[in-house]
């Protein structure tokens, strides 16, 4: 359990003995998909909230602890009271004022809007830690080739995307290892990271550049190692794991479809 009770990073697997980890990656890929398109026909924040609910009882019922999943959603947090600040002090409406000072005003609809594309953010967030929490980078990326595969027809390169969607999430944790080992150098070296905000924000450049730097390495070995073992675009691939699309992926499909279309027909009639 302690990977379960350790700190979770997006693009971070953990393999645990839970309902969604046991399913198919393509069954889990079909639902979200449809959220996302729901998610830009809808005007309801409370399709936003159920799904976000949803996610997060998932995440819950995979073996996170709710402290652990709270600490990794700030730095998102911050992402997400960003975005409602902008929507608050820039969008204008025509709906009443609700709050005014120094001449300027918060509308009914500004409050709204800083809600409803907070929650989108929140809602997007949620769905890519549910996928790669409970599937693994190569799971994920095999699922995309064989969910692609059909458009091999028409020429898109499927198995090149589904390796550059494994590579971008395996070196999100790689990257992140990397950030920390250079902040704590940094630390011993005496380099301070408290202080104003501007001064914080030069001092991260002490970090970013060379975590770019690194980032630009390893991608220049990988590229290598991977001419050196023969790797070509385009050519026939085969599967490192044979993953069954059972019965368990079918009915977990038909009642998430139908628990989504549900929830936006509802929120889309009461809005």
């Amino acid at each position: 359990m302690l990977l379960a009770n350790g700190p979770i990073l997006l693009g971070q697997y953990r393999p645990l003995d839970s309902y969604l980890h046991r399913l198919d990656a393509r069954a889990k890929l079909m639902p979200i998909f449809l959220v996302l398109v729901l998610a830009l026909l809808t005007d309801s924040l409370v399709f936003y909230l159920a799904i976000t609910a949803t996610l997060i009882a998932s995440l819950l019922l995979s073996g996170v602890r709710p402290s652990v999943l709270l600490s990794n959603f700030k730095p998102i947090l911050l992402l997400v009271a960003i975005t409602f600040l902008y929507h608050v002090v820039f969008y204008r409406g025509d709906s009443a004022v609700l709050v005014s000072f120094w001449g300027w005003g918060i509308s009914e609809e500004a409050l709204y809007k800083a809600l409803f594309f907070s929650m989108r953010l929140v809602v997007f967030v949620s769905m890519a830690f549910l996928m790669t929490l409970t599937n693994s980078p190569s799971d994920l990326a095999e699922a995309v080739a064989k969910l692609l595969r059909p458009l091999r027809k028409v020429g898109v390169p499927v198995y090149d995307l589904a390796l550059i969607l494994f590579i971008a999430i395996r070196f999100v944790p790689i990257l992140f290892d990397e950030f920390q080992a250079i902040k704590n150098a940094q630390t011993i070296r005496g380099v301070s990271f408290s202080g104003s905000l501007p001064a914080r924000i030069k001092k991260l450049s002490y970090i970013i550049l060379p975590v770019f730097v690194s980032a630009i390495g390893r991608a220049d070995d990988l590229a290598v190692a991977m001419e050196a073992r023969g790797y070509r675009s385009g050519a026939e691939r085969t599967f490192y794991s044979h993953t069954q699309f059972g019965r368990d992926e079918v009915w977990f499909m038909i009642l998430t479809t139908i628990g989504i279309v549900a929830v936006f027909v509802l929120t889309r009639a009461m809005s």
